[in-house]
């Protein structure tokens, strides 16, 4: 559904980075698909651990989802990586 690449950096705080392909649809899809996966990093924003680098990129099954769903699927990939608890 999405796929998360993660590097430590020697910063502070956390970096993200998005990218979604024009293979997911039209500029309205992918800039709202953009902008849901923002939404539900910074609400997950703060139970990460800072110092990393993330990219998140967005797959075809995404587009469409309600919030509550990508939070829920963003932080179950979190939580796999090892960067989350919840």
């Amino acid at each position: 559904m999405m796929l998360v690449s993660i590097a430590p950096n020697l910063l502070g705080h956390n970096r993200y980075g998005f990218v979604v392909s024009k293979k997911l649809g039209n500029a309205v899809v992918r800039n709202r698909t953009r902008r849901v996966l923002r939404e539900a990093i910074r609400a997950l924003h703060p139970q990460l651990p800072a110092g990393h680098d993330i990219v998140i990129v967005g797959r075809t099954p995404i587009v469409g989802q309600p919030y509550t769903d990508v939070v829920r699927i963003v932080s179950e990939v979190f939580r796999k990586a090892g960067l989350s608890e919840r």
